[in-house]
């Protein structure tokens, strides 16, 4: 059974059983559980989720928006880490309640330039941790038909005019879903990466699962393949299905194009999600990657 679930509570105002999600997600005993709020629906849910999941020694940890209703659902006192989530073209700082200390931001093609600006406003903020997840594929796919995935020039660009800033993140930490973009940020803060500036590896389909607002069951938010839903059957029957192995074999198997390159024992050839995403193949290599070559035609 997988030790961290992602769940996205509601989107755009759509939400399934939420209880009886939670009940599911509960009964598979994770360590760790990352809720996803976006709206009032979801916050409203907030006690009774709370209630059904912290029954075990479940960790919950909480992304939300800046709004007034998150903010007030975070005053409630829960034992719930709470990240907030922060957009590209405005100041956060100003808008962050009290006491806060995590906030999270999804480089994607569309906002990645404004990365620059986050980080600089977070090194000089009182937040101690800024998270930097993959992209949600589940939900860019509901929401655009498409998802934006940045190129690795893209990256590099971003990258550089970080570099240019001579930042310091003394005493924080960047927590970096993605391989490419966590390497070449510690070429960003070379005095600073130890413990500063994490990488936290995939764990898609062994110790991860992704859960989206209706209950369908992923293997990981940014590998868009339905596994079964909880509204329909347990966890456990989901997990150990012959789908989810066969994906789980896949993902781990080392794509061709990867076999000859001296990092692939580093970056164990990149997100097969976004991979997928791109070639509708989950050995096809990872788009992000800067080292991948054009198959000969």
């Amino acid at each position: 059974m997988p030790v961290r679930v992602r769940w996205d509570v509601d989107f755009k105002g759509r939400s399934g059983r939420a209880k009886r999600i939670a009940r599911g997600i509960r009964e598979a005993a994770p360590m760790f559980v990352e809720l996803r709020i976006e709206g009032e629906k979801g916050l409203s849910e907030v006690p009774a989720i709370f209630a059904e999941i912290h029954q075990g020694d479940t960790r919950i940890e909480a992304t939300v928006p800046l709004s007034p209703g998150a903010i007030r659902a975070a005053g409630r006192g829960y034992p719930i880490d709470f990240l907030w989530e922060v957009g590209p073209r405005e100041s956060f700082r100003r808008l962050l309640p009290p006491g806060a200390d995590a906030i999270s931001f999804v480089p994607d093609e569309d906002n990645l330039v404004f990365l620059p600006d986050v980080i600089e406003e977070f090194s000089e903020s009182g937040v101690r941790t800024l998270h930097l997840p993959n992209i949600n594929a589940v939900r860019f796919l509901a929401m655009k038909g498409h998802v934006p995935i940045p190129t690795p020039d893209m990256i590099r660009e971003a990258a550089g005019r970080i570099s240019s800033l001579g930042l310091s993140i003394a005493g924080k930490k960047i927590v970096v879903h993605d391989y490419f973009l966590w390497r070449i940020l510690r070429e960003a803060f070379p005095g600073e990466v130890g413990d500063r500036l994490e990488f936290s590896g995939c764990q898609a389909a062994s110790a991860l699962a992704y859960v989206d607002w209706e209950g369908n069951v992923y293997p990981c938010d940014s590998l868009s393949i339905r596994l079964g839903n909880l509204q329909e059957t347990t966890f456990e029957k989901i997990w150990s299905a012959p789908a989810r192995s066969r994906i789980f074999e896949a993902i781990r198997a080392v794509p061709p194009e990867c076999g000859p390159c001296n990092q692939r024992n580093v970056c164990l050839s990149g997100c097969r999600g976004l991979a997928y995403l791109a070639a509708g193949a989950l050995d096809a290599p990872d788009p992000c990657c800067p080292e991948k070559t054009t198959p000969e035609t």
